[in-house]
């Protein structure tokens, strides 16, 4: 299993002729491929060579689907570029426990983001995240966002802030 950006870039390795190419975990162990070429189209050959190899080389625990690119926005699915730190850790793929947290806990000073527990049914990885001040919105944001860089597609996060 490997990260959002792990698998973009694989994809991108893959298929280069794909210009525009952005992976969504949806949780319950699902992810999207939303792709284009360079004509900004998505074919059914390349959407069917898309989903046979996710899901020959994702884990095969994960439900995989493949749509065009321009679906992202209907889905509500942004395209943040992470941190520097964060993007070389997240392109590594696959991550042990300790470097996630090693990682996350470096870029926010005064906060300590661990483990909780792993919820197998949903794929949902429960983390908790501790500090001497409140949270703001845009902390709490930032935090979540960051997670799910680090965490396998196919699953998605839960943070419950104490501070």
């Amino acid at each position: 299993m490997g990260t959002r950006l792990w698998w973009e870039q694989a994809v991108r390795q893959r298929f280069p002729h794909i210009r525009y190419v952005t992976i969504r975990s949806c949780g319950h162990h699902k992810a999207t491929i939303y792709a284009w070429d360079d004509q900004l189209d998505l074919s059914e050959a390349d959407a069917a060579k898309l989903h046979r190899y996710a899901s020959e080389w994702m884990s095969p625990d994960i439900c995989v689907s493949v749509r065009p690119y321009n679906e992202a926005a209907a889905d509500q699915v942004t395209c943040q570029s992470p941190d520097e730190e964060l993007t070389k850790t997240a392109l590594k793929g696959r991550l042990d426990q300790s470097a996630v947290f090693a990682v996350l806990n470096n870029l926010f000073a005064g906060v300590v983001v661990s483990f909780n527990r792993y919820d197998v049914r949903t794929g949902t990885v429960h983390l908790a995240a501790y500090s001497h001040s409140p949270f703001t919105d845009t902390a709490k944001s930032k935090i979540r966002h960051y997670a799910e860089e680090l965490m396998p597609v196919g699953s998605t996060v839960n943070v419950t802030y104490y501070g």
